[in-house]
């Protein structure tokens, strides 16, 4: 893997809070809603996935073989053999707030941490994963590149079935990216989830309070990944940087009286990962958040 630069914290970047446009500016139209949760069904299974195939395509068979629209899946403990993958960076063009780093690979890895959406684009299975792991002493955390990492030993991984709805990639005008948005599929009865999907400069502990609030999910689980314009936490020093890439931990919920617990890790364009209870207030989002809430 070529070297990654030396993790420092930036120098000028503001805290959070205040106004997170004054930050990151998107180059389109701000669209409506902000929020957008589509009721689904979930079933909670195991999946095995097998050694010497990508993660792309053991994820989409896994799926597909078990009937599913759709998941969202826990990767944790899993071996690639290779892992292709990238951090966040500033933008690479006028049509974007922001990017992705040069491309990194790593050998023989095993993920502490990942999730994976598990969605469509242009009629075929398509995955968006962060991850966590470490490389002999140095923590990593990224964005898989899923057609380019190989499975290094077969694994059975905990997976979140959503049957009725589907996240599938679309281009977005406002923020000049395809992302997945979720689309309903089929009417939904006894829903016990809601598949949402959280827009820029919406803070996410707000977002997710009113949004499992409205769905009728008196309690709910919360798994998911996106990214972030700076962070605050409850229990550690702030993310300064208004690009990251984020992943939720175990223990992310919203409770009855709407009190959010999200504990989550971000990285940086510098590589230092930033790990905490998000603080209420202190995180918009920077181009989208993909969240999968399951009553409890």
């Amino acid at each position: 893997m070529r070297d990654l630069p030396p993790p420092r914290i930036p120098d000028a970047v503001p805290m959070p809070g205040g106004d997170s446009r004054d930050w990151v500016q998107h180059p389109g139209p701000r669209l409506e809603p902000r929020v957008t949760a589509l009721p689904c069904r979930v079933s909670k299974v195991a999946l095995d996935l097998p050694a010497g195939v990508t993660l792309l395509d053991a994820l989409s068979r896994a799926v597909e073989e078990a009937g599913a629209d759709g998941a969202s899946v826990v990767l944790d403990g899993l071996t690639l053999s290779q892992a292709d993958w990238v951090m966040p960076d500033g933008p690479a063009d006028d049509s974007h707030a922001a990017w992705y780093s040069e491309t990194h690979v790593s050998q023989g890895i095993r993920l502490d941490r990942a999730t994976a959406s598990v969605g469509c684009k242009d009629g075929a299975w398509f995955l968006h994963t962060h991850a966590l792991w470490s490389e002999g002493e140095t923590p990593r955390m990224g964005h898989l590149l899923n057609d380019r990492c190989l499975i290094g030993a077969a694994h059975r991984v905990e997976a979140h079935l959503i049957h009725g709805a589907r996240l599938e990639v679309a281009p977005d005008a406002e923020t000049g990216f395809p992302l997945f948005a979720p689309h309903a599929l089929t009417p939904v009865e006894a829903a016990n989830a809601a598949l949402i999907t959280i827009r820029p400069h919406e803070d996410l502990h707000a977002a997710l309070s009113e949004v499992c609030r409205t769905a009728g999910l008196a309690r709910a689980e919360v798994i998911g990944l996106g990214s972030l314009i700076g962070a605050g936490f409850d229990d550690t020093a702030p993310m300064t940087s208004p690009l990251s890439e984020v992943l939720l931990l175990p223990g992310c919920r919203v409770e009855a009286d709407g009190t959010a617990h999200l504990p989550l890790a971000c990285v940086d364009p510098w590589g230092v990962i930033h790990r905490g209870q998000l603080k209420a207030g202190q995180g918009p989002v920077l181009v989208t958040f993909e969240v999968l809430a399951v009553a409890l």
